[in-house]
């Protein structure tokens, strides 16, 4: 079985932002992109290769943050 891969809210939002730029620094779509950047980073292996089986614990154990937590973490330290 493999673990998933462990993201901090400071890489998702470096992910997201690189997002922003590959569209052009285009304004409107920021949840688009951090929702994105998200799935990127936390994608398991078996997500990766659609014909491989799903592990129902890995799936329940992916947990989402949000744009807000990553800001409010920023604004912390």
């Amino acid at each position: 079985m493999s673990e998933r891969k462990l993201s901090t809210p400071e890489q998702i939002e470096q992910r997201a932002y690189q997002l922003y730029l590959e569209r052009g620094s285009e304004d409107g779509n920021d949840l688009a992109d951090w929702l994105a950047a998200e799935r990127e980073l936390t994608e398991s292996p078996e997500q990766l290769n659609p014909g491989a089986p799903k592990s129902r614990a890995n799936a329940a154990s992916l947990q989402a943050t949000s744009p807000e937590a990553g800001r409010i973490a920023q604004e912390v330290r």
